[in-house]
């Protein structure tokens, strides 16, 4: 028989309390990492501004924020003045630091129900002998009051980020297909195929070839690091880039925004058309469409141009 021990429960039940107070309050998104915890349990993306009862869709503004989870009433055991002393050890510490995202700290109490929250930064850092303190505020709760001040960070770092260009739609479609069919041409003649003998899984090693090619173009960062920045495990990512398994469209999307972010924090310069999340969702939906895939094949015969 399995043995779940009550912490188990409670930290499950904080992970789930916060992810249904972030998407009800405040109307914003939330992943949980898929990774072993080390430091980060999820990600938060703001959503832009405006009623959430009224029905309006309302559009991600990609700025996120990283958050580590703690959860149980032994989180409360060291109160302050103001609020309560969370200690974290020195290599928990170095991780949020070097983590190339904002880091929140929220605290679930199971018998009140209510989260507490503080950012993590050099400000509310507080060395304590070998370790660090931070203090997380009792006036500082997860609800839809704090949307301002919890998501400033985040906004702040995407100000300062590389602008990613926004074309149109049409322009996005076209630039997609080109680049869809190029590769499917190049990679049939590669595997001694016609155009009408590729198949779709040539269509998924074609759509991972353009993947490896922004990732060759953006220095290939250590997929470790790509890890972190998506919370998909390295396997996996790797498994992806080498066409060996099909990524859903939300994990193609996550992957090439972390790219783009490695690419501005070398100050690499990358072609706007790779950049286009919009483009890289058509050429998703394409490699895994056997009806799309016709078209493409018409437009490798005639050497389309994204123009």
């Amino acid at each position: 028989m399995t043995i779940i021990p009550p912490t188990h429960l409670v930290d499950r039940a904080g992970v789930s309390w916060i992810a249904y107070l972030v998407t009800t309050q405040l109307g914003w998104l939330f992943r949980e990492q898929e990774t072993s915890d080390i430091g980060i349990d999820a990600q938060i993306e703001v959503v832009e501004e405006g009623d959430i009862p009224s029905g309006r869709s309302r559009r991600g503004t990609g700025h996120l924020l990283a958050v580590q989870i703690k959860s149980g009433m032994s989180q409360f055991a060291a109160p302050a003045d103001r609020g309560w002393w969370f200690y974290c050890d020195a290599a928990h510490v170095a991780y949020w630091r070097n983590y190339s995202l904002p880091v929140v700290l929220m605290l679930f109490d199971p018998e009140s129900e209510l989260v507490f929250w503080q950012h993590v930064n050099g400000e509310t850092l507080i060395p304590a002998g070998k370790s660090y303190k931070v203090l997380v505020p009792h006036d500082q709760r997860l609800d839809t009051s704090c949307s301002g001040e919890l998501g400033a960070p985040a906004r702040r770092r995407a100000a300062g980020r590389a602008v990613i260009p926004n074309p149109s739609r049409g322009s996005s479609v076209r630039q997609a297909d080109y680049e869809l069919a190029s590769a499917i041409d190049l990679l049939a003649v590669a595997m001694g195929k016609t155009l009408d003998e590729a198949e779709p899984q040539d269509f998924t090693l074609a759509f991972a070839s353009r993947l490896r090619a922004l990732y060759r173009r953006v220095g290939a960062p250590a997929l470790d690091l790509l890890t972190a920045k998506t919370g998909y495990k390295t396997a996996q990512i790797s498994s992806y880039l080498s066409g060996t398994t099909r990524p859903s469209r939300g994990r193609v999307v996550a992957i090439v925004q972390a790219l783009i972010e490695c690419a501005h924090e070398k100050e690499i310069k990358v072609p706007g058309h790779l950049m286009d999340v919009r483009a890289w969702e058509r050429m998703w939906r394409v490699a895994n469409r056997p009806g799309m895939q016709k078209m493409v094949k018409n437009k490798a015969r005639k050497g389309a141009s994204p123009l």
